[in-house]
């Protein structure tokens, strides 16, 4: 059995076992994983809400529970929702995390949300975006909802739904000004870089990306180079070996936040 199936299959029957092995794989996995999981603990706020926007299996909130006050998970696979929920049951009952069962974007109501077999990771609310899938039904809401605390950090890997995520949160993002950790790539959504960077200047945010262990402006960004499919496998779910492929960018506005990233990285 393929790795991909194996964890779908475990995700599926053994959700208790999967847990289990996911909070393994997630003590481990910034050393292995994409290098801005490394960061979170430096752009996370210890008092103040972290969002973690398309959730997955946890990875994220995993690492964002040890270093955040608390974790809002926003996951619309109904399977996955339901997992997290088993992971996390202790930081549930100790009002340290709640999961959200929907899709983030810029107005509320309902939408199809598209699940190819073995590629969960890969579920988005356009159809074209992976090219189709089993079409679920599933709620619609937007960041500016959730206003209750002040938030220092979110994290949004919506595959493709990106620019509508942000659209719909930023009265909190004015308000409040958290570190965001976005995931774009042109494949999915032209013209999403530029589009988030329209968005989020005008708030005085800076975009940066990671490069060869540097942090670099993203006006710098070569889209061409850094962002060329060839780098990637068939299915386009990971980067060939010895290639350099970048889709997450970290959009900063807090200076105290650049003056900590400055610390652990180098800023070119």
């Amino acid at each position: 059995m393929a790795l991909s199936g194996l964890k779908t299959f475990l995700q599926n029957e053994c959700p208790g076992l999967f847990a289990i092995l996911a909070d393994c794989r997630d003590r481990v996995a910034p050393r292995y994983a994409e290098p801005e999981l490394a960061l979170v603990p430096t752009l996370a706020e210890p008092g103040e809400a972290a969002f973690d926007v398309g959730a997955n299996t946890g990875m994220y909130s995993y690492w964002l529970l040890r270093c955040a006050a608390g974790v809002t998970a926003f996951e619309p696979n109904p399977k996955l929702a339901a997992l997290l929920r088993r992971r996390f049951k202790a930081r549930i009952a100790e009002g340290r995390m709640a999961v959200q069962a929907a899709a983030v974007s810029n107005a509320a109501g309902e939408t199809q949300l598209y699940i190819q077999e073995g590629y969960e990771a890969l579920a988005s609310v356009a159809a074209e975006g992976h090219g189709g899938g089993t079409a679920v039904t599933v709620p619609l809401v937007r960041l500016d909802d959730f206003q209750d605390r002040t938030v220092g950090f979110i994290k949004i890997d919506v595959e493709g739904h990106e620019v509508a995520a942000v659209e719909g949160g930023l009265g909190l993002i004015a308000r409040d000004r958290p570190t965001l950790l976005i995931e774009a790539e042109e494949r999915h959504h032209a013209g999403s870089i530029a589009a988030l960077r329209g968005h989020l200047e005008p708030l005085d945010y800076r975009g940066f990306y990671l490069q060869g262990g540097a942090l670099r402006p993203l006006d710098g960004f070569d889209m061409a180079l850094l962002q060329n499919r060839a780098a990637l496998n068939e299915a386009g779910t990971h980067r060939l070996p010895g290639q350099t492929y970048i889709n997450n960018f970290i959009f900063v506005a807090r200076q105290p936040v650049l003056d900590r990233l400055g610390r652990q990285v180098p800023l070119t």
